[in-house]
């Protein structure tokens, strides 16, 4: 089984060994929460949560990790747009045009 740490990351984890399902969602749980939360959860005793609420907590990190990941997308679609149109503003925007197309007629008042 395969779960998504962060943007084009992913951690296996092997369920063919509860041992070592346990040790890898452990992993797992340590690793999102603190690339999450910038801390690891060190008054978690994972030793003691069955399989299943391993299995609850990793999942519920993962759709944490995804909604993340697709929040930023959807901001970034927004930036590239928002540039996009700013561009195209600057590119057919008119420059003015000296209404005597003499362009130092006015050079005096100008100093």
């Amino acid at each position: 089984m395969k779960m998504t740490f962060a943007p084009g990351w992913t951690q296996t984890i092997d369920t063919s060994d509860e041992g070592q399902e346990r040790a890898d969602l452990a992993s797992y749980i340590s690793d999102t929460f603190k690339a999450i939360n910038g801390f690891r959860p060190r008054w978690w005793d994972l030793r003691e949560w069955s399989v299943e609420d391993l299995r609850a907590e990793a999942k519920s990190l993962e759709d944490e990790v995804v909604a993340s990941i697709q929040r930023e997308r959807a901001e970034e679609a927004r930036r590239q747009a928002e540039m996009a149109a700013h561009h195209a503003a600057v590119a057919t925007a008119m420059k003015p045009v000296s209404p005597t197309h003499k362009p130092f007629a006015n050079l005096r008042e100008i100093i």
